[in-house]
């Protein structure tokens, strides 16, 4: 199982970490605004499963604030997809897709994002993506999947960090190729 040790990282004073609590009333505030249309019974039931997971498939990031006060979170799912339902450019434009690669990525896939405020999008965006790429790395994933991060300036500081590395899916997804040694290279410099 994961610990809050592995992964927890510090970006612009937010401190990112696992939501392990089963409690999850403290999410409720944040929950309600991206689930609008659901009944709070739905949310828990919703949430149940997600933190419910013994087997850390999927999870809960939380972004809180100096004051601990939570500022964002993030709900990830850990997927085995196969390279022909991957996709991304390069993947579609390879002749129709005539050699259809049987390797099975390992991804992990941030669900919902979720920032208290517009004003706050960019850097707790920011921090929980850096928060799942300490997971996705954890688990050896290939590909971190995000919502199109493309032209939407909530992901500003994503774009700027992993831009290099990301690859364009269909008009929703965006992913950060994890799978290769500049990539480690490259980010981890960065951080030093």
């Amino acid at each position: 199982m994961i610990t809050e040790k592995e992964i927890s990282c510090i970006w612009a004073g937010l401190r990112v970490t696992p939501y392990k609590e089963q409690n999850i009333d403290s999410l409720i505030p944040l929950l309600q605004v991206e689930f609008s249309n659901w009944s709070l019974n739905k949310i828990r039931s919703y949430m149940n499963l997600v933190t419910g997971n013994t087997n850390d498939s999927s999870g809960v990031l939380v972004a809180q604030n100096e004051a601990s006060y939570n500022v964002g979170i993030a709900i990830y799912t850990l997927q085995q997809i196969g390279a022909q339902f991957l996709n991304m450019e390069e993947n579609i434009n390879k002749e129709e897709n005539k050699n259809k690669d049987d390797k099975v990525y390992n991804i992990l896939v941030i669900e919902n994002i979720i920032a208290s405020s517009p004003i706050l999008q960019k850097p707790v965006f920011m921090a929980l993506v850096q928060g799942a790429v300490k997971i996705a790395e954890y688990f050896e994933c290939d590909y971190l999947e995000l919502p199109n991060i493309n032209d939407d300036k909530s992901f500003e500081f994503v774009e700027k960090k992993y831009g290099s590395y990301v690859k364009k899916g269909d008009n929703f997804r965006s992913y950060i190729d994890l799978s290769n040694d500049s990539y480690n290279r490259q980010v981890y410099a960065k951080k030093n």
